[in-house]
């Protein structure tokens, strides 16, 4: 799950709605709902209206509900196939849909997928006026310029990764926290069209190296946070798991910052 939520996941509330989310049995909720599409965050609704009324005035809380449960579907294999479906109930107006059975993605078409992601940061980045690139979500996230450069960045730090578990037996990966990242580099102040463009060069050669590798390379492991062994396709995987996350954080604040008329009052980001 993104790194925003980290601190969010840690305090009491967090741990207990994690627990409500995903717990036995939920996934085949999240899973029906899907083959139906309907977002996956209504199978909680009713659960957190009823014992959680805070998250109702809780923006942050809303937040990582849906992030959760994206989470939980994309271990199982679903993709998003609309990122702001309607919810019914006072406390999520929207949430994305998945497809409805998981999807098995060959490894040339994950590539395929990373290939197109600058085109699709480009396309989303288009429909924010010039003037609100640099405005933040109601709770916790990032804004247009933020989510451009940290794609940018973390490309650089994926292919470190990918350049460590070709380089050597079992490599210490560590987990990057984008919010501390975003504040360290100060990437609201930055440019992000110059970062649009550097991330599309970036993601070119990072494709066309990613091509070359066989099956051998692709089964090299990386050791996570000194914990998870990791081989070298789940890397690569994660990384466009990541990629779809910022643009589904970037649909989401698109709708934010639409007129009142034009989005839900609440949401499940």
């Amino acid at each position: 799950m993104h790194s925003r939520f980290d601190r969010f996941r840690a305090t009491p509330l967090g741990q207990q709605l994690e627990a409500l989310i995903d717990e036995p049995g939920r996934y085949l909720e999240y899973a029906a709902l899907s083959r139906v599409g309907v977002a996956a965050v209504a199978a909680i609704s009713d659960d957190v209206e009823t014992m959680f009324p805070e998250v109702a005035a809780d923006t942050t809380a809303r937040q990582f509900c849906g992030a959760l449960v994206a989470d939980l579907m994309r271990r199982h294999g679903h993709e998003v196939v609309q990122a702001r479906g309607r919810v019914a109930g006072a406390i999520f107006s929207y949430g994305a849909v998945f497809s409805p059975r998981p999807v098995a993605l060959p490894f040339a078409g994950v590539i395929d997928g990373l290939a197109r992601m600058p085109d699709a940061v480009a396309s989303l980045m288009a429909r924010v006026p010039a003037p609100w690139r640099t405005r933040r979500p109601e709770g916790t996230g990032f804004s247009a310029t933020e989510h451009v450069c940290l794609l940018r960045g973390l490309d650089t730090v994926f292919v470190q990764r990918i350049e460590a578990i070709l380089a050597a037996p079992l490599p210490r990966i560590d987990s990057v926290d984008g919010s501390a990242l975003a504040a360290e580099r100060d990437y609201q102040e930055q440019d992000p069209d110059a970062a649009l463009a550097s991330f599309r060069r970036g993601r070119a050669q990072l494709c066309a190296s990613l091509r070359k590798l066989d099956a051998t390379a692709l089964a090299r492991c990386g050791l996570r946070d000194g914990l998870h062994r990791m081989t070298l396709e789940q890397i690569v995987r994660e990384l466009l798991e990541h990629d779809r996350t910022h643009c589904q954080e970037l649909e989401e604040l698109l709708a934010e910052l639409a007129p009142p008329t034009a989005r839900g009052e609440r949401g499940a980001a």
